[in-house]
């Protein structure tokens, strides 16, 4: 249990590093990557461990985080508007 805190918390701040270190916009570019690919290399290992067709999954799982990340970006666009 506290070896899976540790794990989210350590993914977790691997965040943060982009944001101290690059501007804001480079610094969301280099998250939304790191986050991709993390998600596509655990996407093919879970795949090939089930048996089942990495490149399949791995659009899947891609596909709907495109599709969250887009939501959001929109959604906060929508909201941040009515603050002017």
């Amino acid at each position: 249990m506290v070896s899976t805190f540790l794990t989210k918390f350590v993914f977790a701040m691997s965040f943060l590093v982009p944001i101290l270190l690059l501007s804001l916009s480079a610094a969301i570019i280099v998250s939304v990557t790191w986050g991709l690919s993390v998600l596509a290399v655990l996407s093919y290992l879970i795949a090939k461990n089930q048996g089942e067709r990495p490149w399949k999954v791995i659009g899947e799982h891609l596909g709907v985080a495109a599709l969250v990340i887009i939501i959001a970006h929109f959604l906060g666009d929508w909201i941040s508007s009515y603050g002017k």
